[in-house]
């Protein structure tokens, strides 16, 4: 009896020892290290290791050690140590900077003038705190090219840019997309549209798009030039490690001129706007990406009534920050207009793209 009574004890604490002797991080006496890393436990009671790029929407981005870049919900992280000083912001609008230490529902911050502390549920986001200007933009660019000799010469060149500037509290996204075509020495399209974006977060899920601009010519569609200028909101509809669904919608004014128009139409005219835009994002592998961009807007019947501009990206991996993009873009014009000599352009315009396309 005696025997039995000091061996259940003996078992009961062997797997305790055996994983205090291993080391084991999601030990509940495990301490993160000091050094260069971050340190994010899960719910499970999981450690992981690495390096905090943001939390947006709820959602943290880690890029870990050993699984590269996650996206974690917020409700399934216990505590964080970050290495390094953050920019944080919440829902009082006041931006905090400082050493970042996440127990449970309480947010620390070791600030320059003291320690603070915040609830869990008042946290919009988090950044590192960028010391020079440079580390606040992320861009990609992507290049095609076709060219062809013999019985048809066909030249065709498509370029695609953006970049994106991050604080705690802003989103600027500036992006470019361009496509000229030269067949036997005549030119069957040009076409060009710039974006540009800027977005204010007053809440987690929630931001306020204070202006909106878009530029846009294409001559086959007898467009010389075509300005939008809008504001609205925008509003995080989906929000997981490998969803993210985004809509926004605005009112504002836009500026039509045509190359040319029928006799005794009129040209170069301002008309009310209304917009109404998805961005969706899947990470459909580790290697493989799918974006769906749409963009609606609402016009006056001489404006063109109703246009619509539809991307579908699908991105895989191929070398470091280089992505093949297989690209389907689709633009139309309910009422196009007609020109001096009465051609009535075409309401839609197709094409298919494959772009190499680099991330920096």
């Amino acid at each position: 009896m005696l025997y039995r009574n000091l061996l259940l004890p003996l078992v009961l604490a062997l797997p305790i020892t055996t994983a205090l002797a291993a080391g084991e991080p999601w030990t509940e006496d495990f301490v993160p290290p000091p050094g260069d890393y971050s340190w994010v436990q899960l719910d499970t009671g999981e450690w992981l290791k690495g390096e905090i790029i943001a939390l947006y929407d709820e959602t943290l981005v880690f890029d870990s050690d050993h699984f590269g870049d996650l996206q974690i919900d917020l409700d399934d992280i216990l505590h964080v140590y970050g290495r390094g000083v953050f920019a944080l912001t919440f829902r009082d609008g006041k931006p905090v900077r400082g050493e970042l230490n996440i127990r449970g529902q309480s947010i620390i911050i070791a600030a320059t003038d003291g320690t603070l502390e915040f609830r869990r549920e008042e946290l919009i986001s988090i950044t590192q705190a960028a010391e020079r200007e440079r580390d606040r933009w992320t861009g990609a660019v992507s290049l095609g090219l076709d060219v062809r000799e013999g019985n048809t010469e066909i030249s065709e060149f498509s370029i695609a840019a953006g970049v994106l500037r991050r604080t705690p509290s802003t989103r600027m996204s500036l992006d470019y997309l361009g496509n000229i075509n030269d067949t036997d020495g005549e030119r069957i399209s040009d076409s060009h549209r710039a974006n540009l974006a800027v977005d204010r977060f007053t809440g987690r899920r929630l931001y306020w798009r204070p202006i909106s601009l878009q530029w846009y010519r294409d001559e086959f569609q007898n467009i010389a030039h075509q300005a939008t200028a809008d504001t609205g909101i925008g509003y995080h509809l989906v929000d997981t490690p490998r969803v993210d669904w985004e809509l926004q919608a605005g009112v504002g004014a836009n500026y039509l001129e045509n190359l040319s128009v029928a006799p005794g139409e009129t040209n170069n005219e301002w008309t009310p706007v209304g917009t109404f835009g998805s961005d969706l994002e899947v990470e459909l592998t580790s290697w493989m990406d799918y974006e769906l961009e749409i963009n609606m807007t609402f016009l006056e019947e001489q404006a063109g009534k109703y246009q619509h501009h539809i991307v579908s990206t699908l991105s895989t991996d191929l070398v470091g920050d280089l992505d093949l993009d297989i690209v389907f873009i689709w633009n139309r014009t309910e009422n196009p207009q007609r020109d001096e000599i009465g051609e009535l352009p075409q309401q839609d315009d197709y094409r298919l793209q494959f772009n190499l396309a680099y991330d920096f």
